[in-house]
């Protein structure tokens, strides 16, 4: 999926997107009453401003946000929620098969043919393989 149908989907979805400094992240998901808002670092481009927004979405899209403040809140697993539907939405499982018996068979070469971050690759490789 491209960005600007991550984008598209955003809209759709009624979650509103803004570009403005977020400091020392790229991006960031809040959830405000019954809206939904992200944003994305403006100096992000390409396949980090791609994941990170698809990232952002899945913290919408599954409603895996946590309180920062609580003790209790467990934010790897709101993290690994978010990153698993960003996974499955820029790399669904039949495309990722058939980027391996095409030849495509290290992290580097597949991060290419996905358009998206070598980690953000290891990501997806662990999810479908295992680690």
């Amino acid at each position: 999926m491209e960005t600007v149908r991550l984008y598209s989907f955003a809209e759709k979805q009624g979650v509103k997107v803004d570009r403005f400094d977020v400091r020392e992240n790229s991006s960031v998901s809040v959830k405000y009453g019954d809206n939904l808002y992200i944003a994305v670092d403006p100096s992000l481009s390409g396949a980090r401003e791609k994941v990170c927004l698809a990232h952002e979405l899945g913290h919408c899209t599954t409603g895996s946000f946590y309180n920062i403040y609580s003790p209790f809140d467990v934010r790897e697993k709101h993290e690994k929620r978010a990153d698993n539907w960003a996974i499955k939405k820029l790399i669904p499982k039949y495309r990722f098969k058939k980027a391996l018996t095409q030849g495509y068979d290290n992290v580097y070469s597949l991060a290419e043919y996905f358009g998206v971050t070598a980690d953000f690759m290891q990501k997806a490789v662990d999810y479908y393989v295992g680690a």
